[in-house]
């Protein structure tokens, strides 16, 4: 009787023992749904899940291949080119209120907010241009629903110039002279986040601006 009390206690003590061995030589090693993501804040599309060991390079734009996937056409450095003119020709635009010349690169959100800034500002008495291209890399893509948005990161220095109105002489004296304009520059380093966005469903649909934000220089 003993001996089959043993036995009963023995099979069940073995069966927990297989049972705790199963969970941990059972379960697949690595990032897993269930666990822990490692959160990056400060993303404007949500947190970021990286895995862990991965390095961030890999895990700062995970999204890219399936970009390449859904849109076959799709170009990282043909975009950034693109990117980066659009950046130019919205910024020159602005600037010299001519909002209309640009108005099929913006989202209607952006172009509405853009135009209430023209009408609240003063005609500007200064001519603006940039010193060098604007430098331009892709910060982050994502999807939302059947919309994908890539975050493009400028890096640009501008001038602003202003040129003194030229003043001439008493018309009688002999001969009339014109004092020599004096032209005042300033340099601006500036430093912005540009969110682009496209519809997947419809081909060849452009991407437009939706989104402006100040970034660290």
């Amino acid at each position: 009787m003993d001996n089959m009390v043993a036995l009963i206690i023995f099979g069940i003590v073995a069966v927990v023992i297989l049972f705790q061995l199963y969970n941990v030589l059972g379960r697949k090693v690595g990032f897993r749904a269930e666990d822990k993501p490692v959160t990056v804040k400060g993303d404007d599309f949500g947190d970021l899940s990286a895995k862990a060991d991965k390095p961030p390079e890999t895990s700062r734009m995970p999204n890219l291949e399936m970009l390449k996937t859904r849109d076959a056409n799709f170009n990282e450095l043909n975009f950034l080119e693109k990117a980066r003119e659009s950046y130019e020709q919205v910024v020159i635009a602005f600037h010299k209120g001519e909002l209309n010349t640009v108005k099929d690169k913006l989202s209607d959100a952006v172009y509405g907010v853009f135009a209430k800034a023209l009408v609240d500002r003063a005609a500007p008495e200064e001519t603006l241009s940039f010193v060098d291209q604007p430098k331009a890399d892709i910060d982050h893509i994502d999807f939302k629903d059947e919309v994908a948005q890539i975050r493009v990161r400028f890096l640009s220095e501008l001038v602003y110039e202003k040129t003194d109105a030229v003043v001439e002489s008493d018309e009688t004296a002999v001969p009339a002279t014109k004092d020599k304009p004096k032209v005042h520059r300033t340099h601006k380093r500036t430093a912005e986040f540009w969110t682009f966005q496209k519809g997947m469903k419809v081909p060849n649909s452009p991407w437009l601006l939706t989104k402006v934000e100040a970034a660290k220089a």
